[in-house]
């Protein structure tokens, strides 16, 4: 009966595992996303909006896998304080004639990602079956996109992948499967080293064809502290010293010169032409590159609303900003404050203490992939979120979201036990 319950456990996590992370999205007008020409803005139309299937894997786990809700009590707090803050600047921030229909949108779009932290609350992964599943869909899309990109006869990262489409692959999903990557990784490498080690370098084109600088920059981190601490564990043996470097070289090596192919490329993406590589050239030249300007724009924008009054400044306006001024400022807290005031951040700023709080209270008995988690939930929630509205993006809120509830729930286990695993 024991192995029966673990057995039905593992496959729930399986399923939750291949069904958070796998980039497949859906349209409510028209079944599978597999479009050809990529959608850049929906137009706040939802039927034409791809959604993801970790939307239907997160609903499914939290209805029907057998544990114990009473787990998810920081989850419910985080929800509970976000729909008070909301409803309540629903209330104080209405001018009387303006329709409340785009705020409660703006609501449920801050609420849905969070489906990810209850469901991870729920998560008891001794098997390691998360960092499993996550490394098997690396595997299948991370070659599967690539070769399709090579295929259309292009070098920058396509959406396109002939029996489905990726939406939002620059700006998002890139740096979903980064995270998803270091997430396994630092879980599985000492069962795992061979098969990491071939992803490693399909990751290494994968980053460096998406020309996405937060996905890059996180990879590149990855690989320099990991790496660091390995050679360091295996300094006394000259040959892997060596193996190791070479390797590095020939990986850095092989991404510069495909990066330098990519020049004059034009983006899958339609009206870009040029915009994802050029900005690249920029830094080169010592420039500010042009998207970086436009967010800076953005900012600027976007804060001077959250300043217009003292009330503004803390339960935000009557709506969100026009879409026809500006759908996003590329900031998930600033484009919460706009729409919801300063006072709407509190619940996610608590959490987040209370998530640095536990992990510095328990620090001489955390295991190192623990620590591993935090900088991976920290990149996403504190800097991804200022420059993309991540947590109100049902895919990588959600996966962001989720992996955040795992951390937490690690905290539900016995220091000792947890530092010997």
């Amino acid at each position: 009966m024991m192995t029966l319950q673990i057995k039905n456990k593992n496959t729930w996590l399986w399923c939750i595992g291949l069904g958070i992370l796998f980039p497949l999205f859906f349209q409510l007008n028209g079944g599978i996303y597999r479009d050809l020409n990529a959608i850049i803005d929906s137009q706040g139309i939802l039927t034409k909006l791809p959604l993801p299937i970790s939307i239907l894997a997160c609903l499914a786990a939290l209805l029907f896998m057998p544990s114990d809700k009473r787990r998810t009590g920081v989850a419910f707090a985080m929800v509970g304080g976000t729909i008070f803050v909301s409803m309540l600047s629903l209330w104080l921030a209405a001018d009387g004639s303006t329709s409340p229909l785009r705020k409660l949108i703006a609501t449920l779009q801050i609420l849905l990602p969070m489906m990810g932290l209850l469901l991870g609350q729920l998560i008891e992964d001794k098997d390691k079956v998360i960092a499993r599943a996550f490394l098997v869909v690396l595997s299948v899309v991370v070659p599967l996109q690539l070769l399709a990109t090579w295929a259309q006869g292009g070098l920058i990262l396509t959406h396109y992948l002939y029996v489905f489409s990726i939406y939002s692959h620059f700006q998002y999903v890139t740096l979903i499967l980064v995270c998803a990557f270091a997430y396994s990784l630092t879980s599985l490498w000492e069962e795992y080293r061979f098969w990491l080690c071939i992803v490693a370098v399909l990751m290494f084109v994968y980053v460096t064809a998406s020309l996405s600088f937060l996905a890059i920059f996180a990879y590149m981190a990855l690989v320099a502290v990991f790496g660091s601490r390995e050679l360091w564990r295996y300094r006394s043996n000259p040959k892997g010293r060596i193996a190791a470097l070479v390797s590095v070289t020939l990986i850095v090596v092989g991404a510069f010169v495909y990066f330098q192919k990519m020049d004059g490329q034009r983006s899958p993406v339609e009206g870009e032409s040029g915009l994802f590589h050029s900005k690249f050239k920029s830094l080169l030249h010592g420039e500010v590159p042009a998207n970086v300007q436009e967010r800076f724009g953005d900012w600027k924008l976007f804060g001077n609303g959250i300043l217009e009054t003292p009330k503004t400044m803390l339960v935000g306006h009557a709506e969100p900003m026009p879409r026809e001024i500006r759908a996003s400022p590329h900031n998930w807290y600033m484009d919460t404050a706009y729409t919801f005031g300063l006072v709407a951040l509190l619940p996610i700023l608590l959490m987040i203490a209370y998530t640095v709080h536990l992990c510095w209270r328990q620090r001489r008995t955390l295991a190192a992939e623990t620590w591993w988690l935090l900088a991976i939930v920290l990149y996403l929630v504190i800097i991804d979120s200022n420059f993309k509205v991540t947590l109100r993006q049902p895919y990588p809120g959600i996966f962001a979201y989720f992996l955040w509830g795992v951390l937490l729930s690690r905290f539900r286990v016995p220091a000792a036990s947890r530092h010997g695993t």
